[in-house]
């Protein structure tokens, strides 16, 4: 999104603003605002440059079944002859928006020069805004009723792809590497509430709720489920330098949670990591804060997928970087259209573009968190 400042050269006829702002004349010569780019997760994923619609990745792999044989029991019905292999095909979608740019509001000449630089900053904040939120919790099912006219509407988002990624026969799960490991960090009482998957022990935890919690009886040890993610992570991606190259993704309301738990443990760790002097992190495996992240999420306990704005849960979401795929067949385009009659110009924007997930199986995914507020 920064490159939008470096591809467009503001003036009276080629320039970004916001529509109708009323200023006094008694007010500032300067005004702020309060739009962010909180956008995180694009720049941990991976970009992929397409020059059509559409563009096929191929996993290949071995598949079941041993290569080597004793020698005497070796035979023509041990030779290999088929391969495992999966295709994640990206085909990318348009989105389009526009701003008008009116004379009256460049002829205050509020900020100078520097107004126009402003108002561009303010528009890329917001697209990198709505399109890192769309990648994430979209979905084309109207699970979380997404008008057409909606991008949330367009998309599978990562999300919607790991939930639906786990077990053979689910919409995006990986014939050739697997599956994704989906965890539950709310509390479900067995044999009564609890969703499929409850006979895996390894999908829910001894103390519920928060990122940290403390057993409330003798030895009061502590439960980390961070601990339990790292250890869901299939070996085969923690070897060598693994780890370093994973990140956990969460909202930064999770991050202070966890910071909070050390703190109360009165560690020279817990000290150094709440002051400030240590990066968060677990074990080999940094913290990054993803403030776009919901949590307003509701519990699979009542729907499989934890639907938008229907509880007060959040997730957390563990993967080597690059794991994530934007598809981008065109970065964003950017046309002027002057109105006389408006006395203003008209600019649109539209880019195309599409996600997936490279390997799903690389992907440890814990649901129905509870944060502090």
């Amino acid at each position: 999104m920064r490159n939008l400042l470096k591809r467009v050269k503001m003036n009276k006829f080629n320039l970004i603003s916001m529509p109708t702002i009323d200023l006094d004349p008694e007010e500032a010569d300067r005004f702020l605002d309060y739009m962010v780019d909180e956008s995180v997760m694009k720049d941990y994923a991976r970009i992929i440059r397409m020059g059509k619609p559409e563009k096929r990745i191929r996993a290949l792999g071995f598949g079941n079944g041993r290569f080597l044989y004793p020698a005497t029991a070796f035979d023509e019905t041990k030779y290999k002859k088929q391969w495992a292999h999966n295709t994640i095909t990206l085909s990318t979608k348009k989105v389009r928006g526009c701003i008008a740019v009116y004379d009256d509001d460049l002829e205050d000449n509020l900020e100078g020069n520097a107004f126009a630089d402003h108002l561009m900053r303010i528009v890329a904040g917001k697209i990198a805004n709505e399109l890192e939120e769309a990648f994430y919790i979209g979905d084309t099912h109207s699970l979380n009723g997404f008008g057409a006219d909606d991008i949330r509407s367009l998309w599978d988002g990562w999300r919607y792809q790991i939930v639906y990624g786990q077990t053979s026969g689910q919409a995006y799960y990986n014939d050739v590497s697997g599956g994704s490991k989906v965890l539950n960090a709310c509390e479900c009482e067995s044999g009564t509430d609890c969703p499929s998957g409850v006979d895996d022990p390894d999908a829910w935890f001894e103390l519920p709720g928060k990122i940290m919690e403390q057993h409330t009886s003798a030895p009061y040890g502590w439960e980390c489920k961070y601990h339990k993610m790292i250890k869901a992570m299939p070996s085969k991606y923690k070897v060598r330098n693994g780890l370093a190259n994973m990140k956990f993704l969460n909202s930064d309301l999770v991050t202070q949670d966890y910071l909070e738990a050390l703190s109360e443990r009165g560690t020279a760790l817990g000290d150094a990591v709440f002051t400030g002097k240590v990066t968060p992190q677990y074990g080999r495996v940094g913290i990054l804060d993803v403030p776009l992240m919901p949590t307003n999420l509701g519990s699979p306990l009542d729907t499989e997928d934890g639907l938008l704005g229907e509880g007060d849960y959040t997730d957390v979401l563990l993967t080597p970087r690059g794991n994530l795929i934007i598809g981008l067949q065109r970065d964003i385009k950017i046309e002027s259209q002057r109105v006389a009659a408006d006395e203003a110009t008209y600019v649109y924007y539209s880019m195309r573009a599409d996600l997936a997930i490279e390997n799903i199986n690389a992907v440890v995914f814990l649901r129905c968190l509870e944060h502090a507020c």
